[in-house]
């Protein structure tokens, strides 16, 4: 497809788990159907240790004055910042995890990177209209930031999640949400101490879409299993109430049908949406 691919070892990495990597971004360089415009390079680093990746990270952070999440608590991360796309992978943090999972989290990344390899994908308008529903509902600025920004990780996941599974990826991706939805035990500590606030509630049914949206998105698809991962979807939100998950269930698949040109305007849909909507 025509994208140059550069493997960055920032430390001393084994030379067979570099290899690997290389192996996995290239399945995906190799699809056919390439997203309209795919970028012309790609930057894949690798670090030894989560050590000297969160120190690189929060430099980066600093010196360019990104304000998102910890994404270092993903499995890899990818991001546009320098205006060019970038993955970033540790194998510390890789250490231990099922082969195919591994194998699915390097083509979900290699998907954002030639989807999402501009700046447009991580920097966020916030309309009036927007901000005025956000304060109605009690998100002020800094909260409704955080909202659409885990928003726009569900969104993206959503559009990598389906494109790779239509050109013959899905398994691996399924194999990934199957591990993302292994352990919730965290998310369940935390909605029990902000369940009562309805912005914090708002904050955390974006951050529950990123695993919800794709499986959504798939079973409207029509690929084979991911109905079971609904299922399992829903034993481990088994926390949430009937009418929460089921209120979220609708909005994922009203996220899939908007009707928008942009991404910025896909996304203020999608947050206007989930703001507004009274049964969450």
């Amino acid at each position: 497809m025509g994208t140059q691919i550069q493997m960055v070892a920032h430390e001393e990495v084994d030379e067979g788990f570099l290899t690997q990597v290389r192996t996995w971004v290239n399945e995906v360089l190799e699809i056919e159907e390439v997203p309209s415009s795919p970028p012309p390079y790609l930057s894949v680093s690798i670090w030894k240790t989560m050590e000297k990746y969160q120190d690189f990270y929060q430099r980066e952070k600093k010196e360019l004055g990104v304000v998102t999440g910890e994404e270092t608590d993903f499995l890899a991360t990818h991001d546009a910042w320098r205006g060019y796309p970038r993955i970033h992978i540790c194998q510390e943090r890789l250490m231990g995890i099922d082969g195919t999972i591994v194998q699915g989290v390097i083509h979900h990344e290699t998907g954002h990177a030639l989807h999402h390899g501009a700046p447009e994908f991580y920097t966020f308008r916030f309309s009036n209209r927007l901000q005025e529903a956000g304060r109605f509902y009690g998100l002020d600025l800094p909260l409704l930031q955080q909202c659409v920004y885990l928003l726009s990780v569900a969104i993206k996941d959503q559009d990598v999640t389906l494109w790779l599974a239509k050109n013959g990826l899905g398994s691996s991706q399924l194999a990934l949400l199957g591990y993302l939805l292994s352990d919730t035990e965290e998310e369940r500590q935390v909605w029990e101490r902000i369940r009562e606030s309805h912005a914090l509630r708002k904050i955390a049914f974006a951050a529950f879409l990123k695993t919800l949206l794709p499986i959504e998105t798939m079973i409207s698809a029509g690929f084979e299993g991911a109905q079971i991962f609904k299922d399992q979807w829903d034993e481990v939100y088994g926390w949430l109430s009937d009418g929460e998950r089921k209120g979220l269930s609708l909005l994922a698949r009203s996220l899939m049908n908007l009707e928008v040109e942009t991404f910025q305007e896909r996304l203020e849909q999608a947050a206007f949406q989930l703001i507004t909507k009274t049964c969450l």
